[in-house]
């Protein structure tokens, strides 16, 4: 019988003018590690994104790392030289993460493995990707490396190309067994779950190096097919899963790990969670544990009933973000039609009703896509700020395969097919004359300083809420 193979995961570092860790843990990697784990093999792990390393934060070449609420914080970083395509444009750019040579450390330290995966994210941060790869390879000359993740699968092409690694995975994850058997010769045992959102083991959190919070997704995929976002192409189905499941990944991680901060992944958190969500929150207002929840993507405003506002205010939520885009409402309904102007203003008044602040709300507002114009940004944000709740404004990316990236491509003077770090929206690669740069700056500011003003005094039930949570900061 074949041994079991070492598999080692590696999430690579953020190539970027800026990143924070606003609870950003490799979510799809865990989850992998823990059905190799379950499928009999052995798993390291190796996070270029760690904020904690030792060797890096005293390192005299890195800025370093830096704590903030919640678990989230600075990442440290180093200056690199910028890429070709980002000449002239005004802005320093760095490596997030550890340093290169702890890289090199811990790659050694965890001793030949059989197979080697590295997960990719944001399409303009490749760099970081090829970065790893050939370290890896520099380390472990003749062990194969697979990518995947969001990356691979937006941009497959480029990255069998450029990103160095041997196989670049765009498929399913039931046909990841298979490929495994063929590359190390074990047969990995739990095949069901591979092709089962319900099968699937928790995320091993467990691997990750002094863990402050931890993701949870209560489902894939969303209902909606919004012609900015690739939610549809990573995940065409959409699936929920059961309350108990939510519930235990919880209360494993706060009894297991001490995590105090969970932040939900889902794209559609409340939609169609009567049956899902609903019940485990209930669990957890009823038996606890004590803990925090933080919502990074964004809750469908069109599901924040009184009900549900209450039910997020007793069970910990602290930190809320809503997906408004526009309010210009005709666009909205050409986006897809998942809110307008009015069922906005009903949720925020239900959420401000049941004692959240204005300072826990975030309302994040697209800037830059085809046909905005900043009046009407500046519009929203004002419509934002008189809610009492805080706009943010989220730069229009282009994202391959998306509808709207067929006339991103047409209007962009820049080289989206070929060149993914012009997908990156501090660029803003898809300026023009009618929307310039300077007008996006103009109205980052503008909603810095709404933000500023807009925080709501109300704080009813905030007893309850301190009384639940205290000791967790």
């Amino acid at each position: 019988m074949p041994r079991a193979p070492l598999i080692l995961l590696v999430n690579p570092w953020i190539t970027d003018f800026a990143a924070f860790d606003l609870w950003a843990k490799p979510m799809g990697l865990l989850v992998l590690a823990a059905l190799l784990k379950q499928g009999g093999c052995g798993v390291s792990f190796i996070d270029c994104l760690d904020r904690h390393d030792p060797f890096t934060n005293a390192h005299p070449d890195v800025v370093p790392g830096a704590d903030k609420k919640f678990g989230t914080g600075k990442y440290p970083r180093m200056p690199l030289r910028k890429p070709a395509p980002y000449a002239g444009f005004p802005r320093y750019f760095y490596r997030h993460g550890i340093h290169p040579e702890s890289f090199r450390r811990k790659l050694r330290e965890t001793g030949r493995p059989d197979l080697v995966w590295v997960t990719s994210f944001m399409t303009y941060w490749y760099p970081g990707v090829v970065e790893a790869v050939a370290l890896v390879r520099e380390v472990f000359p003749d062990v194969p490396v697979w990518l995947g993740g969001i990356y691979a699968r937006l941009c497959p092409g480029h990255a069998a190309r450029n990103s160095g690694a041997d196989l670049v995975f765009t498929g399913r994850n039931s046909i990841l067994p298979d490929l495994i058997d063929s590359a190390t010769g074990f047969q990995v045992r739990n095949r069901a779950a591979w092709a089962d959102f319900d099968l699937q083991p928790p995320p091993a959190l467990e691997l990750v190096p002094g863990i402050e919070y931890a993701p949870v997704m209560t489902s894939v995929g969303c209902p909606f097919r919004c012609p900015y976002c690739a939610s549809g192409l990573l995940q065409p189905e959409w699936k929920r899963a059961g309350p108990a499941r939510v519930y235990g990944e919880i209360a494993r991680a706060h009894a297991l790990l001490g995590v105090a901060d969970f932040a939900f992944y889902d794209d559609a958190l409340l939609l169609g969670a009567e049956a899902s969500l609903k019940p485990a929150l209930e669990r957890v207002v009823r038996d606890g544990p004590s803990v925090r929840f933080h919502v990074p993507n964004a809750l469908h405003i069109r599901a924040l009933s009184p009900e549900w506002c209450g039910l997020l205010r007793a069970a910990g939520f602290r930190t809320l973000r809503l997906g408004l885009e526009t309010t210009a409402d005709e666009r909205n309904r050409g986006w897809g039609g998942k809110v307008d102007t009015q069922m906005f203003l009903r949720g925020v008044e239900n959420l401000l009703a049941v004692g959240f602040d204005g300072d826990d709300i975030g309302v994040y507002l697209l800037c830059g896509a085809a046909g905005q114009t900043p009046a009407e940004v500046a519009a929203a944000v004002e419509t934002v700020k008189r809610a009492g709740v805080r706009p943010r404004i989220a730069e229009y990316s282009p994202i391959p395969g998306t509808p709207m990236w067929a006339d991103a491509v047409a209007a962009c003077r820049f080289d989206l097919e070929g060149e993914p770090l012009y997908h990156n929206n501090t660029f803003f690669a898809c300026r023009r004359p009618d929307f310039t740069y300077e007008d996006m700056l103009a109205l980052k500011e503008t909603a810095r300083n709404a933000s500023r003003k807009a925080a709501n005094p109300r704080k009813k039930g905030a007893g309850k809420r301190d009384e639940k949570t205290k000791g967790k900061n």
